[in-house]
């Protein structure tokens, strides 16, 4: 088993599938960035890239850890380098409680670093002003109305500004020839949350337009408006930005066919 060497704020990589990105996320946490409230903050870390550490659970990784001090550790793991804002692992490894967590954006890991290593705020301080999502990026989330109008204008306009895929286009084809009604969008503050609904359905491949693409935009979480447009053979599950109305994703889903009727004997 591997050893962590001793340092008051470790920072572990586990994901070794992508350098490039390991070197901009460690770059990034231990860079001084500008607070939302104009200070400077920089973490001190102690960075472990090592492979003897791939693919560690957070289980794991506290067990690596004999005697805390430290009681919480940083970990690039393979959500880390995958999710395009790269939210850093925090692990809480106080003795004799199971591991805690919550992510932190690389551009605010200085600011959870900080207030860890003085023990200015717990860590259950910190986690609870993380996002729905349950990564912290050093500002409380916008609240936002449950629901909200949105018109065929805002429709139209966020898969025009949306980058250019089938998808966007059969969107847009539907769009063109049927005028949507004013519709009811409904604030989902987990996307995750839906991406393990669709996920576990069974579905016919023939009978869904974009289903792979919504997931891989859902499995990153995130907030977003819910949209259900009804068309005669099919309907769209639209999600919105919750602040730009701009397209997260979309996905057509048609009707199954109906059997022809039977006719009757003479």
């Amino acid at each position: 088993m591997p050893t962590l060497p001793e340092g008051q704020s470790l920072l572990v990589r586990t994901h070794f599938a992508a350098d490039d990105v390991w070197q901009q996320i460690a770059a990034d946490a231990q860079a001084s960035h500008r607070q939302a409230d104009g200070t400077e903050a920089q973490a001190f870390l102690t960075v472990v890239d090592d492979s003897e550490f791939s693919d560690l659970t957070p289980t794991d990784l506290a067990e690596l850890i004999p005697s805390p001090p430290p009681y919480y550790v940083f970990v690039v793991d393979r959500q880390a380098c995958e999710q395009p804002e790269h939210p850093v692992l925090v692990l809480d490894i106080a003795e004799g409680v199971a591991p805690a967590s919550f992510r932190v954006i690389p551009s605010r890991l200085a600011v959870v670093e900080n207030n860890l290593s003085i023990a200015n705020l717990s860590f259950d301080e910190l986690r609870s002003q993380a996002d729905p999502d349950g990564v912290y990026r050093g500002t409380p989330a916008e609240p936002l109305p449950a629901e909200r109008s949105v018109n065929h204008e805002d429709l139209v306009g966020a898969a025009n500004r949306a980058e250019e895929t089938p998808v966007v286009q059969q969107l847009r084809q539907d769009l063109e020839a049927n005028h949507a009604p004013t519709l009811t969008a409904r604030l989902n503050n987990d996307l995750y949350d839906t991406y393990t609904v669709l996920a576990g359905q069974t579905h016919r491949p023939d009978l869904k337009v974009g289903r792979d693409e919504m997931l891989e935009v859902l499995e990153h979480g995130g907030r977003g408006y819910g949209i259900h447009l009804p068309l005669i053979d099919s309907y769209w599950t639209i999600f919105l930005d919750p602040s730009s109305l701009d397209l997260q994703a979309a996905m057509k889903v048609f009707y199954p066919p109906q059997p022809a009727p039977r006719r009757r004997p003479a």
